[in-house]
């Protein structure tokens, strides 16, 4: 299993764990944030915005990378991902993500709903659901795990014009599209289309800091069994 794919399923398990419990807490889901397949090149403060339509739905997640420190070692990045829950206010959650030599690691977990104080996810708990919960295998198709590149493309969406790689990839829905440029963080999405979802680049940001706002609690609620 490449590097890349073995950031991106922490990324992406940690979401869902979150996203579960976040909803038991609020009484209300959040939506999960989508897969973002690629390599991730976090440079702090900057991330983008993207609207996604799923099953005609739209919803927008934004994704930021807001600070760097030392962990045991290694370097540890704040990745922050934020989204309106059906216009109720803004969500936040960020994780510190810690990159050593061939692996990535969730240290650290901290939400926060509109109007509510921000909940830091004790870790003894959420590394007892990682231990239980099953991993997806390397689909295999090289470092970027994004399929068949299918060549250099330019690509205008809200953000601007970019250079793209453009990847193509088979899924049991049929066939996905990517367009990736090293001008966008963290993981340089430009613009995605499957058969049921499109997610758009719809702002490249910068100078960028936390939404987490006050002193973080610790949760302490029953979590769903995995």
């Amino acid at each position: 299993m490449s590097f890349a794919k073995k950031v991106e399923m922490v990324f992406v398990l940690t979401l869902g764990l979150a996203s579960a419990a976040w909803a038991q807490r609020m009484g209300r889901g959040m939506g999960q944030a989508p897969n973002i397949p690629g390599t991730f090149k976090p440079v702090v403060g900057s991330g983008a915005q993207y609207e996604i339509d799923a099953k005609n739905q739209k919803m927008e997640w934004t994704y930021v990378v807001v600070g760097k420190e030392s962990v045991d070692g290694g370097d540890g990045y704040w990745m922050e991902m934020r989204t309106d829950a059906g216009g109720k206010g803004e969500m936040v959650m960020k994780h510190l993500m810690v990159i050593g030599p061939g692996k990535a690691e969730i240290k650290r977990m901290i939400m926060q709903s509109a109007g509510q104080p921000p909940m830091e996810m004790p870790m003894g708990m959420m590394q007892g659901m990682m231990k239980n919960k099953p991993q997806a295998p390397s689909s295999g198709k090289g470092p970027h795990e994004m399929g068949e590149k299918v060549g250099t493309e330019t690509v205008t969406v809200p953000a601007g014009t970019f250079v793209c790689e453009h990847y193509r990839s088979q899924t049991e829905k049929g066939s996905a599209d990517m367009w990736v440029s090293t001008n966008v963080s963290p993981y340089g999405l430009v613009k995605m289309t499957s058969a049921d979802t499109t997610m758009v680049l719809q702002k490249v940001l910068s100078n960028e800091t936390s939404h987490i706002k006050g002193e973080p609690q610790k949760m302490n609620f029953e979590m769903p069994h995995f």
